[in-house]
């Protein structure tokens, strides 16, 4: 039996198992039950030559409907009657089958075309049979947009050529079940409703010739119910990521509270900063009354110097000296007011953060390193957030494909997700990851920050705390003031006894030069630290605007975390259901896979309402070498139906 033959019998054979595919009834119309089998010839391009339509019946008296250009009964000879596009019979068979040639400018359900190349040059399919070389084949099936059939969405392709393994070698096609058929290589390509297909083969040909290109369509029925599918992993799986986004939801809602305790507790801090800054401001505004006063004690001793030079002191003299002397004294006083007045803000600080549920300032870093604990940032989220933002989508696909591989947990659950159909399930990851991280990052600042801030203060508190042993600014200034209460009484008793003791010139004249000798040193050291409260104050400008910034800080991080437990919230309520939704997905997607809700619907007259099935066999002419053909005489015989089809593709 040669090949032809082969093909036209399983073709035959195709027509009376059509019912392989069950579909669904349509209910009972003026048209007759049948079955059609539509015989679509191609020309080696993929252009329509020739379309048959096969209708076969039970019934005795048919009425059927279609648009033919000529008719054919084909295994009984009951006539045929045939009259704007109804056709009548009265069938003395139990089947009758009848033949109708349809207009070429029919639309079928897919555009299909074929190109041939050989060594990158393109050909015709009679320009390259017979040729040698390297073959490129590609076989384009898509949607004709034309047709408001549904066979497209619902109707399976099975594409299959044979490759003669003597003309062929090197064959190689993405996507073909190869098998060994004789001395050929069958290449078989299974097309799904609703997808279309490039077909690439190529290979290296000698004599080249192939037979006919079968394209066969059918209605998919894989007769799947969901209730067999088991799906206890799926939901084992969904409900352990409803738990987690559960915990998720509840760590962010404790990462918004302590937000919240920081924020407050920074706004705390600001305020207390800010006291210090004005007491600050305070005591810098004394240094230049008190520079002034040492001044003009310094001026007077001067001149009571130059005076008793002359040994002549006045009465005027010695009250500008009282009065210099009582400035200082009470310009020190102020100095040291100033120091207590600051060392009592840090203390009201320190009360604020009490009362703000802080034990000391460092409470407030532990409460950011507790948020940052809290937010659980797995190895698998910074793994695959590092490979998004080095490499973007991609990337993440090949990381999650090796860590679901190398056995990561977390990496197989999402990969599984992805793999079920859910689509947003690596952007939502990422996404989650990437906030989790920034906010991480945030918090870590601002612990870095507070720890600075609270070195800062602590040293200021030390360097104002009265009962230390060590010498610091408070223990000096007090001094300062102790010593200068002695120095005062020293001065008022000079004044005072001065006035006694003119006929002492001499040796007054030695204790104020001595006094004024030493009171340069004392000038000098009022002068220096005043000079020092003024860099304290300046400096401490800066912990103002860190202050100020550190609160903002605060602020978005808190309305951060508020933005985070809507999403999570909004998470939680959508996985809330999950288990359910996936079920009815699967329902779905077996439903439009299977296509179960699919009525039947007759390709050759939307008037035929009771069409059982509806079968596609295309095929595309054989590329051989032309051989010179002898006439022979061959007498006429009887066919048989089986010969009429398969003369009917010329194979006969």
């Amino acid at each position: 039996m040669n090949n032809k033959k082969a093909i036209a019998i399983a073709m035959s054979g195709l027509i009376l198992t059509s019912n392989l595919f069950t579909s669904i009834s349509l209910a009972v119309s003026k048209s007759s039950e049948k079955e059609e089998v539509i015989y679509i010839n191609l020309d080696s391009s993929g252009n329509i030559e020739k379309i048959y339509a096969v209708n076969i019946f039970k019934d005795k008296n048919i009425t059927d409907y279609g648009s033919y250009t000529e008719v054919k009964n084909m295994n009984t000879s009951d006539k045929i009657n045939y009259s704007n596009g109804v056709v009548t019979v009265n069938n003395s068979r139990d089947k009758l089958y009848y033949e109708g040639i349809m207009h070429n400018d029919t639309d079928i359900p897919w555009d299909i075309s074929i190109t041939y190349k050989l060594d990158g040059k393109e050909y015709t399919a009679d320009e390259i049979a017979g040729k040698s070389g390297k073959l490129e084949m590609h076989i384009s099936i898509k949607e004709n947009k034309n047709t408001k059939s549904k066979f497209f969405d619902n109707y399976a392709l099975q594409t299959s050529l044979q490759l003669d393994t003597n003309l062929c070698k090197n064959i190689k096609s993405d996507g073909a079940t190869v098998a060994n058929v004789g001395g050929y290589k069958q290449l078989t390509y299974t097309i799904m409703p609703k997808t279309e297909k490039d077909i690439n083969i190529s290979c290296d040909v000698v004599n080249f010739e192939m037979g006919s290109i079968s394209i066969n369509g059918i209605k998919l029925n894989l007769g799947i119910d969901s209730n067999t599918i088991d799906t206890s992993e799926l939901t084992d799986q969904i409900s352990e990521l409803q738990d987690a986004v559960s915990e998720l939801d509840n760590g962010a809602n404790e990462l918004n509270n302590g937000a919240n305790e920081l924020n407050n507790g920074a706004k705390i801090l600001s305020d207390g900063i800010n006291t210090i800054q004005d007491a600050l401001d305070t005591l810098n505004s004394k240094s230049s009354d008190l520079n002034g006063g040492s001044s003009e004690v310094y001026k007077a001793l001067k001149t009571i110097q130059s005076a008793l030079k002359d040994v002549s002191v006045s009465g005027d003299d010695l009250s500008k000296l009282s009065q210099a002397s009582t400035s200082i004294k009470s310009g020190i006083d102020e100095l040291v007011g100033g120091l207590k007045t600051v060392d009592s803000s840090i203390d009201s600080y320190y009360s604020a953060l009490a009362k703000a549920g802080l034990k000391n300032p460092r409470d407030l870093a532990e409460k950011n390193n507790q948020a940052i604990s809290n937010l659980k940032i797995t190895n698998t989220q910074r793994v695959l957030y590092d490979a998004y933002v080095s490499g973007g989508v991609p990337a993440v696909t090949n990381k999650l494909s090796q860590l679901a591989q190398s056995g990561d947990a977390e990496a197989i659950t999402l990969y599984k997700q992805v793999d079920a159909g859910n689509k947003d399930a690596v952007t939502n990851y990422i996404t989650q990851a990437g906030t989790l991280i920034s906010v991480e990052t945030l918090l870590k600042a601002n612990t870095a920050y507070i720890e600075g801030s609270n070195t800062l203060i602590s040293g200021i508190d030390s360097a104002l705390d009265s009962s230390s042993s060590q010498t610091n600014l408070m223990t000096g200034a007090l001094t300062l003031q102790s010593s200068y209460k002695e120095f005062d009484i020293a001065i008022q008793n000079l004044v005072s006894s001065l006035g006694n003791l003119m006929t002492n010139m001499t040796t007054l004249k030695g204790g104020i030069d001595k006094l004024v000798e030493n009171y340069t040193v004392l000038d000098g050291g009022i002068n220096e630290y005043t000079g020092a409260v003024n860099q304290i104050s300046q400096g401490y400008n800066q912990i103002c605007d860190g202050a100020l910034d550190l609160v903002k800080g605060t602020s978005t991080l808190y309305d951060g975390t508020k933005t985070l437990v809507d999403g999570t919230g909004e998470f939680s309520d959508k996985t809330s259901n999950m288990d359910d939704e996936v079920d009815e997905k699967i329902d779905s997607m077996l439903d439009e896979f299977t296509g179960s809700d699919f009525e039947v619907q007759s390709f050759v007259s939307d008037k035929n309402k009771n069409v059982e099935s509806v079968q596609f066999v295309i095929k595309t002419p054989a590329i051989a070498i032309e051989k010179e053909e002898v006439e022979e005489y061959v007498e006429e015989e009887s066919l048989t139906v089986w010969q009429k089809i398969l003369k009917l593709f010329k194979l006969y």
